[in-house]
């Protein structure tokens, strides 16, 4: 979907991993239509970072996810950057998240 207006802020975070093999869904925040959520690995991330649209699929052991390693992004039309949850294979290592709004 192509967006025809700026918007008037951004709004960043980040989301680490407490205990690896435990997924944690992302900060709550309502994303408008046309706009992208972009998910980066910490680049002082050792692990890789497991990405999915739910707890199961995020899972580090699992095979439902996406992989990214420090640096790499990702990034994600969703509605609520809610619908987004991280895994890690290292844990109390995250994410940055970026997007505009």
């Amino acid at each position: 979907m192509a967006r025809f207006v700026n918007t008037k802020s951004i709004k960043t975070f980040q989301k680490n991993v407490t205990t690896s093999g435990t997924p944690v869904q992302l900060t709550a925040f309502a994303v408008p239509d046309g706009v992208v959520v972009v998910i980066k690995a910490k680049s002082a991330n050792t692990g890789t970072i497991t990405v999915g649209g739910s707890s199961a699929d995020a899972l580090n052991s699992g095979t439902a996810h996406f992989k990214l390693t420090n640096n790499q992004s990702l990034s994600l039309q969703v509605a609520n950057t809610e619908n987004i949850w991280i895994d890690s294979t290292v844990s109390s290592e995250g994410v940055e998240v970026a997007l505009e709004y």
